[in-house]
C-alpha cells in the first residue's frame, strides 16, 4: 500500500496511533454512564427510566452512523470524517447541556455527540489504521477498540470528583470541554490521508454488501451471539447478589469484566492477525459458549461459585468480539470493501449492545440472560461450519 510505504519512510509510525487514543476516551464516555447517571438523578430529579432511555439511544444512533461513515469512507477522507466527529461531540455536547433538560440532553449527548460521533469516529479510526498499516489491523484496531471500551477508566473518576465539587452538569461540561479539546488538538497533528481510490474497486451499495453470503453469516452470529454480553454488563452486580454473594464481590465482578474487555478487544484483535478473522472469530465465540454454559448451570442449581469465573470469561469474550471485528471484516470481503463491512458488522454489535439490556429490562434478568446464554451456544455450533 502506497500510504502505508509512505508512512514508514517519512517515520510517523507510531504518532499516528497515539494521537488516535484520544478518540477512544472521548467516545468511551459512554461506559461511564454508572456514575454519570446516579448523579443526575440526584440532582436533578430525572426518573431512572428516562436516564435508562439516555443510556439506550447512544447505540441506537452508533448503528445507522457507523454503517454509513464505513460507506461514506470511499468518498471522504477519514480526517474529514473525524473532524465531523468532532463536531457532533463539541456541539452535541453543547447542546444537551445548555438547557437543562431530559430532552435536549438526550438529543444532544445521548444522539449527536455520544451516538453519531461515536459511528463516525470509530469508523475514520479503523480506516486510518487500516491504511497505515494494513499487517496490523487486527493487533491496532483491537488496541484502539480496547481503549474505547476502557475508558471509564479515566473518565468516571475525573466526573465523580468535579461532581463533588461542581454538581453534575458543571462537571459534565468540563470534561466534555477537556475531551474537546484534546481531541481538536490530537487531530490537527493527524496524517491527511486521501479518500479511498474509487478506481481501484468498484463502488457497491449496501444491498450489494450484504448479497456476500459470508457478510450474511458474520452478521448473523454478531447479533446472536453478542447481546448475552451487553446483558451482562447491564445485570452482573444485580446478579451476584441473586446469587448470594456480598456486595464487594459485585464490585469485583464488575472490574473483572471490564478488564476482560479491554483485554478481549487487543488480545483477539492480535489473534486475527496471526491466525485470521475467521480463526478468531470461531476462538472467541468458543470463549462466549463456554461462558453461557457456567452461567446454565449456575442458573439452574450448579454451586453457585462456579461463577466467579464467569465474570472474566464474559468480557474476555464480549471485548473479543468486538476486537477482531477489523480484520473479520478484511476476511468476509476480500475486493476492496472491508471499511463497508466493517461499518456493517460494527452496526451489528452496536445493535446487538443495545438489545441486551432492553431485553433483561423487559423479560427479567434470569429469563433474558438464559435466553441469551442458549444463543450464544448456538452462535458457536454455527461458526463451526459458517463460511
Amino acid at each position: 500500500m502506497m500510504v502505508s510505504a509512505r508512512c514508514e519512510s517519512t517515520g510517523w509510525r507510531w504518532p499516528p496511533m497515539l494521537l488516535l487514543a484520544p478518540f477512544q476516551f472521548i467516545f468511551g464516555l459512554i461506559y461511564s454512564w454508572g456514575a454519570i447517571a446516579p448523579a443526575i438523578h440526584a440532582q436533578s430529579g430525572w426518573p431512572r427510566a428516562t436516564l435508562d432511555l439516555a443510556f439506550s439511544l447512544t447505540p441506537l444512533a452508533l448503528l445507522p452512523a457507523v454503517v454509513l461513515a464505513g460507506h461514506g469512507l470511499r468518498r471522504m477522507s477519514p480526517r474529514a470524517m473525524l473532524a465531523v466527529a468532532l463536531g457532533c461531540f463539541t456541539i452535541g455536547g453543547a447542546v444537551g447541556l445548555a438547557f437543562g433538560h431530559s430532552l435536549p440532553f438526550m438529543l444532544g449527548y445521548s444522539i449527536v455527540a455520544l451516538g453519531i460521533g461515536a459511528g463516525l469516529s470509530t469508523a475514520a479510526c479503523i480506516a486510518i489504521v487500516a491504511r497505515l498499516y494494513p499487517q496490523r489491523r487486527g493487533v491496532l484496531g483491537g488496541a484502539l477498540l480496547a481503549l474505547y471500551g476502557m475508558s471509564s477508566v479515566v473518565s468516571a473518576p475525573l466526573f465523580e470528583s468535579l461532581d463533588g465539587h461542581f454538581g453534575w452538569r458543571a462537571a459534565l461540561a468540563l470534561v466534555l470541554g477537556l475531551y474537546a479539546a484534546l481531541g481538536w488538538l490530537a487531530w490537527a497533528g493527524l496524517p491527511d490521508l486521501p479518500a479511498q481510490d474509487v478506481h481501484m474497486a468498484p463502488r457497491i451499495g449496501l444491498r450489494t454488501m450484504l448479497g456476500h453470503r459470508s457478510m450474511r453469516w458474520a452478521l448473523g452470529l454478531v447479533l446472536i451471539a453478542a447481546p448475552l454480553g451487553s446483558a451482562s454488563f447491564a445485570t452482573v452486580g444485580h446478579l451476584t447478589r441473586q446469587l448470594g454473594f456480598g456486595s464487594s464481590f459485585a464490585l469485583v465482578a464488575v472490574a473483572a469484566m471490564a478488564i476482560g474487555n479491554g483485554l478481549g478487544r487487543l488480545g483477539f484483535g492480535a489473534l486475527a492477525d496471526v491466525r485470521g478473522g475467521r480463526f478468531s472469530r470461531k476462538v472467541v465465540l468458543a470463549a462466549n459458549a463456554l461462558a453461557a454454559a457456567i452461567l446454565l448451570a449456575v442458573l439452574h442449581g450448579l454451586d453457585a461459585r462456579a461463577f466467579v469465573l464467569y465474570p472474566l470469561l464474559m468480557g474476555l469474550a464480549f471485548g473479543g468480539m468486538a476486537g477482531k471485528l477489523p480484520a473479520l471484516a478484511a476476511h468476509v470481503v476480500k475486493d476492496g470493501h472491508a471499511e463497508t463491512a466493517f461499518g456493517l458488522l460494527f452496526g451489528a454489535f452496536a445493535l446487538a449492545s443495545f438489545l441486551g439490556p432492553l431485553a433483561s429490562a423487559a423479560f427479567g434478568t434470569r429469563e433474558a440472560l438464559e435466553g441469551f446464554a442458549i444463543c450464544a451456544i448456538a452462535a458457536w455450533l454455527s461458526a463451526l461450519v459458517a463460511p
